[in-house]
């Protein structure tokens, strides 16, 4: 297997002579990842993946064995974004509870909202196949002490709700979001901010009351992106309920 990360990392590191420097000075601390970075742009890393690699003619299921093995002893930044681009590409060709299987253990190995998004896409994608084993881990991924996955279960909810053709009934999302909006997590809260404004595309009414009810509940990281598509009298009114919070002196 060792040889075939090899390969990829041999193709992407010879991408980057023909690749535009990045706009990003410190693209590492951009993405916030522990992990190697080459510093490929985004279009060439999917340019070297459409071009395919020794063992793309292979059956679908060796090809999933090498990029699942790839992903879980990679250190490589982009090793693991080419990882997720064939997951995602191929995902409805597999069997549903097979690649959830594979896939559901890739976010123990997530450090960054890059890869955290990635598969969000990818999870909100396996929910809408197979609802209840999903909205099932996503559950237990909710109180989980693991920031990640914490994350992934609202996040990986409605990435994005325009394009999901199957959404779970409003009690079912917000029974994730509540019990996060006082984690202590940036990037938790970040998801929570993410996840109300889906919400609020869905379910306008109810995501509204929820708002108002919790107001003193939200942070100020979530509460910047869950107001974000509000017209401009309820943000307002919103606003100014959330400063009379932030006003109000502690006891």
């Amino acid at each position: 297997m060792h040889k075939y990360q090899a390969e990829v990392l041999h193709h992407l590191h010879e991408g980057l002579k023909t690749d535009k420097p990045s706009k990003f000075k410190d693209l590492k601390k951009y993405i916030g990842t522990n992990y190697e970075h080459i510093g490929l742009s985004v279009p060439k890393q999917r340019a070297i993946f459409k071009t395919g690699f020794s063992f793309s003619h292979l059956p679908l299921k060796e090809q999933l064995d090498i990029w699942n093995d790839i992903w879980i002893n990679s250190n490589h930044y982009e090793l693991m974004n080419i990882a997720l681009l064939f997951a995602g590409k191929h995902l409805s060709q597999f069997e549903g509870t097979d690649i959830w299987n594979v896939l559901k253990n890739w976010v123990t190995k997530t450090d960054n909202w890059a890869h955290s998004d990635g598969l969000s896409s990818i999870y909100a994608q396996l929910l809408e196949q197979q609802p209840e084993i999903v909205y099932t881990q996503y559950a237990l991924w909710n109180t989980s002490p693991n920031p990640w996955e914490r994350r992934q279960s609202i996040v990986g909810l409605l990435y994005y709700s325009r394009v999901r053709k199957n959404i779970h009934p409003y009690k079912k999302l917000v029974a994730m979001v509540q019990p996060l909006l006082k984690d202590e997590n940036y990037f938790v809260q970040k998801g929570v901010g993410w996840t109300l404004r889906e919400m609020w595309n869905v379910y306008p009414t109810k995501t509204l009351a929820f708002l108002k009810a919790h107001i003193t509940d939200i942070s100020a990281t979530a509460f910047t992106a869950a107001i974000e598509k509000l017209n401009s009298v309820e943000k307002q009114e919103l606003k100014d309920l959330h400063k009379v919070k932030k006003d109000k002196p502690k006891r």
